[in-house]
């Protein structure tokens, strides 16, 4: 959805719900292309707009000029930046916090939802997936419960998505293959809990459940 002016933006946002769902951090070599015109070659928000009038859903992807516009007209205090590179977007600001441990002041995130968190961006990521697919359903799900213990039927959704969009790898290899034009955080690719709660895997009557693990 074009946004290239200000003025374009405030007719958005005056005629859509715009909701940001994603903030995330280019890898080196990427780009982007921007709704609002421009090439974009750092961090890069994505948001949902819905019409007002007739509930028709449209994507906005922006660099962070167009970004903090939006948020400041959405009274909006900006997603945490997934930023898995060394030395990149360290320190957060309103609109452009980081994924580390400060994202949020008062909610302490729960072990394996983080871990969860940082595979499904992980994923949206690699795959390039788009608003109002399963993953970012997923996404939505741990980030709000963030402070608690994702369902396994969380941690196998996300599992089969990888397995039917990372054809032949798993999350980790694909992740590796990156790293040669990338400084990773390894602490942002770490889903050793997520392998277990998989290999330990039990239906609905506590039956044991052979799953392949895909992280």
């Amino acid at each position: 959805m074009e946004c290239r002016s200000e003025k374009t933006r405030q007719y958005i946002v005056d005629n859509y719900n715009v909701v940001p769902v994603a903030h995330i951090q280019l890898l080196n070599g990427q780009t982007k292309h921007s709704d609002a015109g421009q090439t974009i070659e750092n961090d890069y928000y994505i948001f949902e707009a819905t019409s007002k009038v007739n509930g028709k859903k449209e994507i906005i992807q922006c660099g962070m000029t167009a970004a903090r516009d939006f948020l400041k007209k959405i009274n909006h205090e900006g997603l945490p930046l997934f930023n898995p590179l060394h030395g990149e977007g360290e320190i957060g600001k309103k609109g452009n916090k980081t994924s580390g441990g400060n994202e949020s002041k008062e909610v302490k995130w729960n072990p394996v939802a983080k871990q969860l968190y940082n595979a499904i961006m992980w994923v949206i990521v690699i795959i390039d997936a788009k608003p109002n697919t399963a993953i970012y359903e997923v996404k939505e799900k741990v980030w709000k419960f963030k402070s608690y213990e994702p369902f396994p039927s969380q941690v196998k959704a996300v599992n089969t998505i990888i397995g039917k969009n990372i054809v032949g790898k798993t999350l980790t290899e694909a992740i590796d293959e990156l790293r040669h034009d990338n400084d990773i955080r390894d602490e942002m690719c770490q889903f050793g809990k997520l392998v277990d709660i998989i290999m330990h895997y039990v239906d609905k009557e506590g039956n044991a459940v052979e799953i392949e693990p895909k992280f």
